[in-house]
């Protein structure tokens, strides 16, 4: 049977308290933090990121007198692109799975740059689903059983990932994404409220240009509008609570040229900018996943047969 959230939530509260938490890196754990920008892997022994797009492409006869079908993930479909009959599509959308096929096959890429293809069935697989995707929490669930076999299948919100990467239980995690801003409070790692903001990334790219983020200029209009509507969220979001909690900043937006010296400005509170922005959430999920073992909140879950 699969793992309830009260026994996952009973887990986090009966772990290690946040000023010790430290854990032997376990094999048996993987966390993939699928994202509508970058796919964000992370196991025992390695983190690994790449494009979340697939593309596919029908060979030439001078490649193949049959003219098969050929597939092709991250950064080998963005390369794809350059024969013109290519097909990309991003496998995420605003955090949510966009097609089916596409988003099964990075999440395998996932798992073959990590190098677990031959002991996944052994594997607990911890992902992360955006706070207003919670629909699509057992379908995500069934598609990855369905998928990659694993031994286990746990999907939390993923912004926890990027508390428990700072070693906190409770704070507001606002995590500026390719596809949305998520702006979650946590409890103790129990979610109390929070929303997925359409505003990211996307905002300040067209199609796949944030791919080459770093080369390219963006728009201070662009950034300064994003940070107005995020800080405005954030200061509607406030209002609501009964005191004041710690902001912890994460996502690819951290890296966006002058968008956090804006979004201070703007701003009530002090922000923290987590330490490791883009993999905060993934290695999170990986610390979760070592809490749930130690805790023995993985009893009782087997792969469907």
């Amino acid at each position: 049977m699969k793992t309830s959230l009260k026994r996952i939530s009973n887990a986090l509260l009966n772990s290690t308290p946040s000023d010790t938490m430290a854990y032997e890196n376990n094999d048996g754990i993987i966390a993939i933090d699928a994202g509508t920008g970058f796919v964000k892997c992370v196991s025992a022994h390695i983190r690994v990121s790449f494009p979340s797009v697939y593309g596919t492409r029908r060979k030439t006869r001078w490649e193949d007198p049959k003219e098969g079908t050929v597939e092709a993930v991250g950064y080998d479909a963005v390369k794809m692109s350059v024969y013109p009959d290519t097909v990309l599509v991003r496998a995420v959308l605003e955090g949510k799975i966009a097609e089916e096929k596409a988003f099964v096959a990075i999440i395998r890429e996932a798992v073959k740059k990590l190098g677990r293809e031959r002991d996944v069935g052994s594997l607990v697989v911890v992902m992360g689903l955006p706070y207003g995707a919670a629909q699509q929490k057992q379908y995500l669930e069934k598609l990855v059983e369905r998928s990659l076999k694993p031994r286990q299948v746990l999907v939390i919100p993923q912004s926890i990932g990027t508390l428990l990467s700072e070693d906190a239980r409770t704070g507001m995690v606002l995590s500026i994404g390719q596809g949305t801003t998520e702006l979650v409070l946590f409890e103790d790692l129990k979610p109390v409220a929070g929303t997925s903001i359409p505003q990211a990334c996307d905002y300040l790219y067209e199609d796949l240009t944030y791919l080459e983020h770093e080369k390219n200029i963006v728009d201070k209009k662009k950034v300064d509008a994003l940070t107005t509507i995020l800080a405005n969220k954030l200061a509607v979001f406030q209002t609501k609570l009964n005191r004041e909690y710690d902001v912890y900043v994460s996502g690819g937006g951290v890296l966006v040229e002058r968008l956090c010296e804006s979004l201070q400005a703007k701003a009530h509170d002090s922000l923290r900018m987590v330490k490791d922005p883009i993999y905060s959430n993934a290695q999170g999920l990986y610390k979760l996943g070592q809490m749930l073992s130690s805790t023995g909140g993985q009893q009782g879950i087997s792969h469907p047969q």
